[in-house]
């Protein structure tokens, strides 16, 4: 998985309401970057 398909699928996952460790095992991202992406990307728009 590229690097920008595993962005667009944690920040889907984070709209689902998935866990980091779901998140974490599908796209192979670190918790610091998915949390980074739900704060930058997420919750920014809410």
């Amino acid at each position: 998985m590229d690097i920008h398909s595993a962005y667009n699928r944690a920040k889907e996952m984070l709209i689902d309401g998935a866990t980091y460790d779901e998140i974490k095992s599908c796209t192979g991202l670190r918790e610091k970057e998915i949390k980074r992406i739900r704060r930058n990307e997420i919750d920014s728009h809410f």
